[in-house]
């Protein structure tokens, strides 16, 4: 009888060996516990993402209240926005846009030009008023999402760096320097002229790097693929989190 206890005892099935999909059977049967998944294995900054939230549940009409634009950086603005429009009006419009455009050396379309006036003209009289001007520019400082269209912001980012009585529109690190500092500070200096300017700083004969307003474009262009990369990956981490903490539950 005791040989026979035994003979059964060996022959019992141990259900951990068992293959996945039927230890997931046997845990909704409750035969098998449900496996218990570390909290730690993914990396995930929860207190970001509840602040991301609180951001985003937040007016926009009252984040642009809250943002303070240092004074060198309205300065820059004011000097664009004069650049860009008329004597005699408050605004510019796609004619002046176009004009600047040119003296910078691209050509756009009709079409293209009224797309980048459109993203910034709230009231949608085909103008961009001082008030739409720095709101632009607001709502794309602190855009974290790369969502916000930036096709305007990033000219009028451009002719910021650009000194006004520069016949040649080409920009050096020398120009970037201060409005850049103002904006990121100098932990992140050396990184912005990088994303701007590449590894070298200067040309093969020694002189100072200039890039035109073409050339910078396919900076940031490049960053901008890189940083949706970061945030794709950013966005599949807190999916995996948020689907462990599921069945932890």
């Amino acid at each position: 009888m005791d040989d026979e206890k035994k003979k059964k005892k060996g022959n019992k099935i141990d259900l951990n060996l068992l293959p996945s999909s039927m230890k997931e059977r046997y845990a909704a049967m409750g035969i098998l516990p449900k496996a218990q998944i570390p909290k730690s294995n993914v990396q995930v900054d929860v207190q970001r993402m509840k602040q991301k939230k609180i951001e985003k549940e937040q007016p926009i009409e009252q984040k642009l209240e809250g943002i303070e634009i240092k004074a060198s950086e309205k300065k820059q603005l004011e000097k664009v926005f004069q650049m860009l429009k008329k004597k005699d009006v408050d605004y510019f419009d796609a004619k002046d846009v176009d004009k600047m455009l040119r003296f910078l050396g691209v050509s756009l379309t009709k079409s293209e030009i009224d797309l980048m006036l459109w993203e910034v003209d709230e009231n949608l009289d085909g103008k961009v008023s001082w008030t739409e001007f720095l709101n632009m520019y607001k709502k794309c400082t602190i855009d974290k999402t790369g969502l916000e269209p930036k096709s305007l912001f990033h000219m009028i980012q451009f002719l910021m760096y650009l000194p006004p009585d520069r016949k040649d529109p080409k920009v050096t690190v020398e120009d970037t320097l201060e409005l850049l500092y103002v904006r990121f500070g100098r932990q992140s200096l050396d990184s912005e002229i990088h994303a701007i300017f590449g590894d070298e700083e200067k040309n093969k004969d020694g002189e100072e790097k200039a890039i035109s307003f073409s050339e910078y474009m396919e900076k940031i262009n490049e960053r901008a693929i890189q940083q949706r990369k970061l945030r794709k990956e950013e966005q599949k981490q807190q999916f995996q989190y948020f689907k462990k903490e599921k069945q932890i539950e």
